[in-house]
């Protein structure tokens, strides 16, 4: 006994030992893997960092497993070797590929000749839902006639299920395997019994065929299904909308990532440009309302293929918008707008390839765009995965480009990360989100930098744009996936948008089940600027703590308050969660910081993953409709795009602006907008609006649709124009486009002012 306890103690002391070496190395060679380890040491919880390891190591499996594909030139799983792998192994690369049925088959030979097991029984339940997805929801959403007389699909592939599914084979199955997970292995795993109930709604059998011992009845049950569902309808009757995504030409199928919106002819009329992870760029012209028509040939957009954002934006000031691309694998792209229906490839003579390296990935996940020094031309900062992790191999092994900023000087984008005092801040860092705005109002614009990391995201200041520093105003220990600068509260202060990040574990615990509340893990927050200047951070404005991939905002009922939009998920195929719709609620002409959840009415609780979303009126009957592009990770989770045109009956009124900039860029981005106007009873409403591109994998348009509720008549528009330090006021229109050139400004003392006169 004695001798055992010395040995076990000898292994400890031992281990010990190797342990400080083995640290100061990682310390030296990964600082930020190490960083990342110690941030969830201080800031998460034990089942937090057990759930996101879960996720994090599946997904680190399998993004090393794939492989450039030399027939399409994309980085897939049709070129990953399978020699010498077993059934099961060879099933989960099936999965991978989208090929349901063949990996069914491995799973049941896998089953039949090593036994069941945990694992396979979970991949083989797995497979059966998939499968019963893209048998029953799918043929109708990519237009299948033969389906003419199934019920809508918004009911049936979403929250709460409302059309069921017709062939009930793979369901029923998936049920059964989920059932026998928690009966014969773990009774108490929330994901199982979760997956149980779903595949139960898809049936048309839940609550009462679900078992009593794992049917949940809890208040996210209640939101979709009970009497909250019943009050969100009473409360909104007069919201409605329709996935017209097929009958108007736009319901592209891929693992849907960017989407970039704008009037990229100059027609009236906004386009539509997506993009997927694992498929070309269509360029879908608008059709003055009607439908859109795939013009990617006809434009010189064809062949650009494996995506993550899409942003329009007018680089060199010619009036004409441009497109910069971000792809995860290869290095980003920017074209140029040739004004007359043409695009040209300007990646390299414009500066952005100078010292790029074939052997190197970028990694680059959302762009952000901004004049940083007010001379007047757009800099941009590329968010980027640039964090080493130890022990990689495939596609992880390559050198990855930290984040970077791009001064344009001369025509040329140059990198002046360092000059700027970014090089600390952005290396061996993973960032996702990045958003400009000035939050302190000195005519600066100012930077936030998110990450999936806890106690990653950096609020950055923007010194006489000559610099960065990092400011103490924000620190918040979850880590996020998506940002943007937003007045909330139009107060004439920005505030910061962040949409969070979390695993499907834990999702599913806190949102589905309430528990664990007091993890950060999904949570989106408003951080609201008070008049001091600083940011409080409130997460409880939004109920439900679901991780997010893609997230943006606008105002479909133009009451001028800003409404959500979350596209949750995370590489996890069994991330099965429905996306969320918040609309911004009104104190009578004010904007509160609070919104109603409304994800169980007219299909928007979508259950597939969700990235690239932007807000805009496609038809230009002054209602914002949404584009969402849905689809995950792998070419498995390959999903039908949405176009949700929007049918509400409100009577708010609204006003469209378009900016012309002179010392100012083009179209005004940075620029702030504040409309006053009034209604019958004299009362005063207030709007202000930052003109840029919203956030995440959608880039919104460069057009100002601000709601303004009950209004009879403008008083004014006020216009702050950075690069000249210009305020003029500007009469304007209800119900119509009204454009607004910076040259209304005299530049006398009058209109000068030191910063944004809003914010001080």
């Amino acid at each position: 006994m004695r001798r055992a306890l010395r040995l076990f103690a000898g292994i400890v002391l031992a281990a010990a030992i190797l342990a400080v070496p083995a640290a100061a190395y990682l310390r030296v060679q990964y600082p930020g893997f190490s960083r990342s380890v110690l941030n969830y040491a201080r800031f998460a919880t034990l089942r937090e960092s057990r759930n996101l390891w879960f996720c994090l190591g599946y997904w680190l499996e399998f993004i090393e497993k794939v492989r450039l594909d030399p027939a399409n030139g994309t980085y897939n799983f049709n070129a990953t070797p399978t020699d010498g792998l077993s059934d099961y192994d060879k099933g989960r690369i099936e999965y991978h590929r989208g090929s349901f049925r063949n990996a069914l088959s491995l799973f049941e030979s896998a089953i039949r000749g090593q036994g069941e097991s945990e694992d396979r029984l979970f991949w083989l339940g797995l497979t059966h839902m998939r499968l019963a997805e893209n048998e029953n929801c799918l043929p109708m959403l990519r237009g299948d006639e033969r389906l003419n007389h199934v019920p809508d699909s918004m009911g049936m592939c979403s929250l709460p299920v409302t059309a069921f599914h017709q062939k009930t084979e793979s369901a029923r199955a998936a049920t059964a395997a989920f059932q026998a997970l928690l009966d014969r292995y773990d009774p108490a795993n929330r994901l199982y019994q979760w997956l149980l109930n779903f595949n139960y709604m898809t049936l048309g059998r839940f609550p009462d065929g679900v078992p009593e011992k794992y049917r949940i009845q809890t208040p996210f049950i209640d939101r979709f299904y009970g009497k909250g569902k019943e009050r969100a309808q009473a409360e909104f009757p007069d919201l409605a909308f329709e996935d017209q995504a097929k009958q108007l030409g736009v319901n592209t199928f891929h693992a849907g990532r960017g989407v970039a919106v704008e009037d990229f002819d100059g027609d009236g009329y906004l386009d539509l440009v997506v993009g997927g992870s694992y498929e070309p760029v269509r360029f879908y012209h608008n059709d003055e309302g009607r439908g859109f028509a795939d013009r990617t040939a006809e434009c010189g957009l064809g062949g650009i293929s494996q995506v993550f954002a899409i942003v329009p934006v007018d680089y060199d000031n010619d009036g004409h918008m441009d497109l910069f691309i971000g792809r995860p694998f290869e290095h980003y792209m920017l074209y140029r707008n040739n004004g007359n229906g043409t695009f040209t490839d300007v990646t390299a003579s414009s500066g952005l390839l100078d010292g790029w390296s074939a052997d190197r990935i970028a990694a680059t996940w959302v762009p952000a765009f901004a004049d940083v020094n007010n001379d007047g031309k757009l800099d941009l900062f590329v968010a980027q995965w640039g964090m080493k992790i130890p022990f990689s191999a495939g596609i992880l092994a390559r050198p990855r480009e930290d984040s970077r900023l791009y001064i344009q000087e001369n025509g040329r984008f140059v990198d002046r990360t360092r000059e700027y005092g970014l090089s600390d801040v952005v290396a061996d860092n993973y960032f996702v989100g990045a958003a400009f705005g000035d939050y302190d109002g000195d005519g600066f614009a100012d930077l936030f930098l998110a990450s999936p990391v806890r106690d990653t995201s950096r609020l950055l200041r923007n010194v006489n744009g000559k610099r960065f520093e990092v400011s103490d105003l924000v620190r918040r220990p979850a880590g996020a996936f998506t940002a943007a600068f937003v007045d909330i509260n139009h107060d004439g202060r920005l505030d910061i948008f962040e949409a969070g990040f979390g695993d499907a574990k834990s999702a599913v615990e806190q949102a589905v089940f309430g528990e664990h509340a007091d993890s950060h893990t999904g949570h989106g927050a408003i951080l609201l600027q008070t008049p001091e200047g600083r940011f409080e951070t409130h997460e409880e404005v939004f109920d439900m703590a679901i991780g997010t991939m893609g997230a943006s905002f606008g105002d479909i009922n133009n009451d001028g308050c800003y409404d959500f939009y979350f596209g949750k998920g995370t590489p996890e195929p069994w991330f099965v969660l429905p996306n969320l719709m918040y609309l911004g609620r009104s104190d009578g002409t004010r904007c509160k910081l609070e919104f109603s959840n409304v994800s169980m009415l007219q299909g928007l609780g979508n259950i597939q993953k969700g990235h690239g979303i932007v807000f805009f009126d496609f038809n230009n009957d002054g209602k914002q409709d949404i584009y969402s592009a849905l689809g995950g990770m792998w070419p498995g989770d390959a999903w039908t795009a949405q176009l949700f045109v929007n049918r509400s009956r409100s009577t708010n009124t609204w006003t469209k602006i378009r900016l012309r900039g002179r010392k100012t860029n083009y179209f005004g981005v940075g620029a702030t907008i504040r409309v006053r106007a009034e209604n019958r009873s004299g009362e005063q409403i207030v709007r202000y609006y930052q003109m840029d591109n919203k956030t995440g994998f959608g880039g919104a348009p460069l057009l100002a649709h601000i709601g303004l509720m009950d209004a009879v008549r403008i008083k004014d528009v006020e216009v702050f124009w950075p690069a000249s330090g210009c305020r003029a006021t500007y009469g304007a229109e209800l119900e119509r486009l009204n454009l607004l050139d910076e040259a209304a400004c005299t530049q006398n003392a009058e209109t000068r002012v030191e910063g944004n006169p809003w914010t001080r």
